[in-house]
């Protein structure tokens, strides 16, 4: 009848209609990854401080990236290069488990991927057991590199508060003239030696404790 044969070809159309919506469905789902990743792309850019950040991971300078991090703000952690890679990923091409140990601190992203689609422990050299290891000795670091650059940003806001302590206006007599005590300059040049005296002993301190540390992980090591 005709009713049945309506129903046939409704039927058939189904399993047709079906396949279309999937493939629509799949499209807008890669559109919309690659919108997510355009995005992403967008915040990639080279920079002098990621330059430095790679220099000082690539050669185990821990302190010069402690320095980078702590003048320029946590955020640098998260910063990537063109090519969407950044700290983390160094650090784990050159095996730097002090640098992996201060980003995991940090809530860098594990699971980020670069221009090419790579995570970052998938640039680490060796075997899987060697990274199970290399990530173990971060995981037992990460209190201590917390510490340091905590350390290091406190030096830094001491300083930067000293210095602003000491930005006196100076004076005004009548008629405009600036009124110059010079036994106040003396003064402040004493207080400025002083304060540089300051910095430098907080120096030593962070570098005795990195040092410390070092130690401590060359005898693990042994």
């Amino acid at each position: 009848c005709a009713f049945s044969s309506t129903r046939h070809q409704s039927c058939s159309f189904a399993p047709l209609l079906r396949r279309s919506f999937t493939a629509a469905l799949t499209e807008m789902r890669l559109l919309l990854s690659l919108l997510v990743g355009l995005a992403a792309c967008e915040d990639w850019a080279d920079s002098p401080a990621l330059t430095k950040m790679w220099e000082t991971t690539s050669s185990s300078d821990l302190d010069g990236l402690i320095q980078v991090l702590a003048q320029g703000g946590r955020d640098m952690a998260h910063a990537r290069s063109a090519d969407g890679r950044g700290p983390l990923f160094w650090a784990y091409e050159y095996k730097n488990s002090d640098v992996l140990a201060l980003l995991t601190h940090l809530e860098v992203d594990e699971t980020a991927e670069d221009a090419d689609g790579k995570r970052p422990s998938e640039f680490f050299p060796d075997g899987e057991e060697e990274l199970a290891d290399f990530g173990a000795k971060a995981s037992a670091r990460s209190e201590d590199m917390a510490e340091l650059l905590k350390d290091r940003e406190d030096e830094i806001a001491t300083y930067y508060e000293s210095a602003d302590d000491g930005m006196d206006e100076p004076e005004m007599a009548e008629g405009g003239v600036d009124e110059i005590d010079y036994a106040d300059d003396e003064d402040d040049e004493d207080e400025d030696e002083d304060e540089d005296e300051e910095a430098s002993g907080a120096t030593a301190a962070h570098k005795a404790k990195l040092e410390e540390l070092r130690a401590r992980a060359r005898k693990d090591e042994i």
